[in-house]
């Protein structure tokens, strides 16, 4: 079978390895379709994984292939997505059924092989079940999805907020539409005018984020945004949220930062002085007490969203160094780069 193996930093190649066998616990995935995203670009490129070599990408979907000593076997042939993340069940928060703050994790991706491959052997606990009617590429977009779904409950955004996104990535958006199903009016926040344009092309409204408290004050006639949520990750973005939210609203850190976030005293008055409720959030939800990855595929099933217009090329394994190519060319607007597996090699991946 066909994995794009990393070696080192900048060295990503596709090889040729034997199909695994499932060992007890776990399933053997056929891999259909694996997204690639921005925290894998600084993994593949720059910072390096955890252990290498590795396979990364942890945001994929497939078909059950076969199962291991103790798992259903009413399970072969089912389409699933995988939570990434490996709890190790034992820490304080495993305990309490919270595995995305688990103090020692593994994960799909980034300390275990991940889903840039054509079968991958996973834990039967990990797997997402998805309706037949959800196309393998939209499977895909599980993850973000959940963790988008996550950030939305967090902020508790409710029927007739106004609310802000600060970033109009994959997650941004995939926000926005969270929102919008809980019946907000959203904006999404963009600084390049590609963006913003995608953004509105999707039915949203838009901020320029070059300009964002004038533009804020003009959409909510000076009182700011019930809910915002920073989700790029910059200190100026920060900033802004901070300053985009209405007396007694909410901020919600999703954003992943590069380096050190700073806050100027008067920002951070407006937080008291206001009292502003901040919350952060991380991952999402998967356990019997809640469950995005649940929600997100029925919401995927009853086509609530339309996932496939955040898909914006398709290649396959053995195209990587294009794909990776494309990806990493930040003059071009896009949302979710995807490997496509198990289909003849053609352009016609990108129509």
């Amino acid at each position: 079978m066909k994995v794009l193996n990393l070696h080192k930093p900048g060295d990503i190649r596709c090889e040729e390895v034997p199909v695994p066998t499932p060992g007890e616990g776990e399933v053997l995935l056929k891999v259909m379709a694996c997204g690639i995203c921005s925290s894998d670009e600084a993994r593949i490129f720059k910072d390096g994984a955890h252990v290498m070599p590795i396979v990364p990408g942890h945001e994929f979907a497939g078909q059950v292939e076969a199962v291991g000593e103790g798992v259903d076997k009413s399970l072969i042939g089912k389409k699933a997505s995988v939570f990434p993340m490996l709890p190790c069940f034992e820490c304080p928060s495993c305990k309490k059924g919270d595995y995305a703050t688990c103090s020692n994790y593994k994960y799909y991706g980034s300390r275990n092989d991940g889903g840039m491959c054509e079968y991958r052997c996973i834990k039967a606990w990990n797997l997402n079940i998805l309706d037949d009617s959800v196309d393998y590429c939209v499977a895909a977009l599980s993850e973000p999805s959940a963790v988008g779904h996550h950030a939305s409950e967090v902020g508790g955004v409710k029927k007739g907020d106004k609310v802000l996104v600060i970033g109009s990535g994959t997650i941004g958006l995939l926000i926005g539409f969270f929102a919008q199903t809980k019946g907000a009016e959203v904006y999404i926040g963009a600084r390049r005018k590609e963006s913003a344009e995608f953004a509105a092309s999707l039915g949203f409204s838009t901020i320029d984020t070059n300009n964002t408290a004038d533009q804020v004050a003009a959409a909510t006639d000076g009182n700011g945004m019930d809910v915002v949520f920073e989700a790029v990750g910059s200190n100026k973005c920060l900033i802004d949220a901070i300053e985009s939210v209405a007396a007694g609203g909410t901020l919600v850190t999703v954003g992943n930062p590069a380096g050190d976030m700073d806050l100027p005293r008067d920002v951070y008055w407006r937080i008291l002085r206001k009292q502003l409720t901040v919350k952060g959030t991380w991952n999402s939800s998967y356990s019997d007490k809640a469950n995005d990855w649940h929600e997100v595929a029925g919401i995927m099933k009853d086509k609530k969203i339309p996932f496939e217009k955040l898909i914006t090329r398709k290649y396959s394994l053995s195209q990587c160094d294009e794909a990776f190519d494309f990806f990493r060319d930040h003059s071009i607007q896009k949302s979710r780069v995807m490997f496509v597996m198990h289909e003849k090699e053609s352009e016609a991946y990108n129509g």
